[in-house]
C-alpha cells in the first residue's frame, strides 16, 4: 500500500504475506491503515510502536523484572541473613503463581490489593508484609531503570490491616537464676551450651553469634569485632567479653578452631550451625513457646536497665540506633574500661558467680 506520511513524504507499507493474508484480510488492514493516517498516524510506525510494546511485555513481566531485581540486591544483602532465599521463595509461593507471566505495568492497584489480601485472609500476617515490601521494591527497581512508570504498589498500606510488632517471647528476670543454671546443665552438645551462654553473656543477635569466626575475636583484650556487613545497622560493633564469656571462649577454641566457624554445623562443619539449633536447645530444657534466643537481648537489657546502667550504654551493647537527632550524632561506643567492658562483668557476676570465684 503507498500512502503519504503526516510528515508529507511519500512511502510504501506491507500489508503481509499472501496467501496467509488473505485479499479480503488485506483490505480491512489497508482500511485501517487509511483510519491512522486521517488521524495524522503514521502505520508503518504504529507497527513498529505495537511490536516494540509486545516485545517489551514479554520481558517485563513481573517474573522477569523479579528475577533482575533479585539478582541486583542479592550482592547487597547480608550474607548469611536469608534474604535471598527468603525473598524468592516469597514471590515463588505468593506472586508468580496469579501475576507472575503479567507486564508490570498492566497490573492494577486493585488486583494488588486482591493478591495480599489473600494472605491476610490466611493469617499470613508476615508474609503479606514481605510481599508487599518486596513487590514494592520491584517496581522502584523498574521506575529507576526505566522499565515502568508508576507503583501501584506505594499506597496500598491504607487499605491493608495494620501490622503487628513482633515480640520475642521472653522470661521475667525472676526466671533467669533458673534459666542459667538450665544452660549450664545442658548436656546435648557441649558447643550449643557454650553458645546459650554466650548469647546470655553478650546480648548479640543470635545470628550474630552463630555466624560468627574465630578471627573476629581477640580473648586477650577481651573484645570481639563484629564486621559491618554482618551487622543490622551496618557498621562495625564491638562487644567486651567477661571473663566468664573468655573461659567459655577458650574451651570452644579448642574444639573449633580448625574449621573457622565458632559454631560449624553438625554434617558439614565448612557451614555455620543450623538457625534452628539454639531454639530446639530451649524446647528440650522446657521453655517452648516460652522463650526464644532472641528474648534474650530483651532480658538483658531489662535486667541492666534494672540495675541504673545508662540507656546509651545498654543500647550500644545490644546495638540499637539511639532515637532522633541523638541518632544521628552520636556514635559513642562506650568501650572505656568503666564502661560497657564493667557493665557487663557487672552482668556476668550476677548471672554466673561460680565461674567469677
Amino acid at each position: 500500500m503507498r500512502y503519504t506520511r503526516p510528515n508529507g513524504k511519500r512511502n510504501m507499507m506491507s500489508l503481509g504475506p499472501y496467501p496467509e493474508i488473505t485479499l479480503a484480510e488485506a483490505r480491512e488492514r489497508r482500511t485501517d491503515a487509511r483510519r491512522l493516517i486521517a488521524k495524522g498516524i503514521d502505520p508503518v510506525e504504529q507497527r513498529k510502536e505495537e511490536k516494540l510494546e509486545k516485545e517489551l511485555a514479554n520481558t517485563h513481566t513481573v517474573r522477569a523484572m523479579a528475577k533482575e531485581w533479585h539478582d541486583t540486591m542479592s550482592h547487597r544483602w547480608k550474607a548469611g541473613s536469608g534474604r535471598d532465599k527468603q525473598s524468592w521463595g516469597a514471590l515463588e509461593r505468593h506472586v508468580f503463581p496469579y501475576v507472575g507471566s503479567r507486564p508490570l505495568e498492566g497490573i492494577k492497584p486493585l488486583e494488588w490489593l486482591e493478591l495480599l489480601r489473600r494472605l491476610e485472609s490466611a493469617g499470613k500476617g508476615e508474609q503479606r508484609r514481605r510481599v508487599h515490601a518486596f513487590c514494592r521494591d520491584i517496581y522502584r527497581f523498574a521506575i529507576i531503570t526505566g522499565r515502568a512508570t508508576y507503583n501501584p504498589l506505594t499506597d496500598l498500606g491504607a487499605a491493608l490491616l495494620p501490622q503487628k510488632k513482633k515480640h520475642y517471647p521472653f522470661l521475667p528476670q525472676d526466671e533467669f537464676p533458673a534459666l542459667a543454671e538450665a544452660i549450664e546443665g545442658y548436656t546435648n552438645s557441649p558447643i550449643v551450651r557454650i553458645g546459650l551462654k554466650l548469647l546470655t553473656l553478650t546480648a548479640v543477635r543470635p545470628g550474630e553469634l552463630r555466624l560468627s569466626r574465630w578471627n573476629e575475636f581477640d580473648l586477650q583484650a577481651g573484645v570481639w569485632v563484629i564486621p559491618a556487613e554482618r551487622m543490622k545497622m551496618g557498621r562495625e560493633h564491638k562487644v567486651p567479653l567477661p571473663s566468664q564469656a573468655i573461659l567459655e571462649l577458650r574451651e570452644l577454641h579448642r574444639m573449633t578452631h580448625p574449621f573457622g566457624w565458632l559454631f560449624p554445623g553438625r554434617n558439614n562443619p565448612r557451614q555455620p550451625l543450623s538457625n534452628a539449633t539454639f531454639n530446639m536447645a530451649f524446647k528440650r530444657m522446657g521453655y517452648e513457646g516460652r522463650l526464644v534466643p532472641h528474648g534474650l537481648r530483651h532480658m538483658v537489657a531489662t535486667g541492666l536497665k534494672e540495675y541504673g546502667y545508662p540507656r546509651e550504654w545498654i543500647e550500644m551493647q545490644l546495638s540499637h540506633k539511639l532515637p532522633g537527632v541523638e541518632g544521628i550524632y552520636t556514635h559513642a561506643e562506650h568501650m572505656a574500661p568503666e564502661q560497657r567492658p564493667a557493665m557487663m562483668q557487672f552482668w556476668a557476676d550476677r548471672l554466673y558467680p561460680v565461674d567469677a570465684r
